[in-house]
């Protein structure tokens, strides 16, 4: 069965155009030709093959022998981002309302996205207080306590990657030289916690650590933040107890090694 051609409306955006490219192709008809997208989409067969040349570029589609066209595995790994992330999220809702619950504070989960953290889940304090982060927003990775988990734990391409952004000023104490960086990413390692006190904000004072998988790769990093007035930085260990609590719900246990067995 055929699938209806996605709509056209006049004024479509470049990206729009892309996206409907994109999304014309389908389990019933993986392999498409310029003439057919066109027609398809009501758009110029010029169009639709600068399109194709871009998205080819890029790595998201492929040629066939016949000189037609089929999506390519990236757009395969990108579904499995996306399907892991709500996977991530719905089995880590449970520990985060619990942690929300026990602190007080706002809690929220956050995953690494190039330089920048972005949360998956975000529970409200009971407090109200209107911090910067919400469900899909992004911060500097190096300005809050996930972000440095997050970086502290994974690998030292990310690291580099954050630091050749440039470490922008996002609060009155953001660690903004690279050397203090490193420095405090050591102490994150060691630690097995990491804090962010005015960082990433004037005020808000937050206490993270990393969600790890049975490999010890840090897949996500669960956190709670709120105002300096409620979480001062001189009594951050509840905090501390409370989020390392609730990652260790969830982070696998280390696989053990195989051992040949005894004579």
């Amino acid at each position: 069965m055929t699938r209806p051609a996605p709509s056209t409306p006049s004024g479509y955006t470049t990206v729009r155009k892309a996206m409907a490219v994109v999304s014309a192709f389908s389990y019933s008809e993986p392999v498409l030709g310029v003439s057919e997208l066109a027609r398809r989409l009501g758009l110029g067969k010029s169009t639709v093959h600068r399109i194709l040349a871009t998205l080819l570029a890029d790595g998201y589609v492929e040629r066939t022998v016949d000189d037609r066209y089929r999506l390519s595995v990236k757009i395969y790994e990108i579904g499995q981002q996306v399907a892991a992330s709500n996977e991530l999220r719905e089995r880590a809702h449970p520990s985060l309302e619990r942690l929300r619950n026990e602190s007080g504070e706002t809690a929220h989960l956050a995953v690494l996205a190039g330089t920048d953290v972005v949360y998956l889940d975000r529970l409200e304090s009971p407090h109200m207080l209107h911090l910067l982060s919400r469900v899909g927003r992004r911060r500097g990775a190096h300005a809050t306590s996930s972000g440095k988990c997050l970086l502290a734990f994974g690998s030292p391409a990310d690291v580099e990657r954050v630091v050749a952004g440039g470490l922008p000023r996002l609060g009155p104490r953001t660690i903004t030289s690279p050397d203090l960086l490193r420095r405090a990413l050591d102490e994150v390692r060691t630690r097995g916690y990491a804090a962010s006190i005015e960082e990433s904000a004037p005020g808000v004072v937050s206490v993270a650590a990393p969600i790890l998988s049975g490999e010890g790769e840090c897949v996500a990093a669960m956190s709670v933040a709120g105002p300096i007035t409620t979480m001062p930085p001189e009594h951050l260990d509840r905090f501390v107890r409370l989020v390392l609590a609730a990652t260790a719900r969830l982070s696998t246990p280390p696989t053990p090694s195989r051992r040949p067995l005894a004579s």
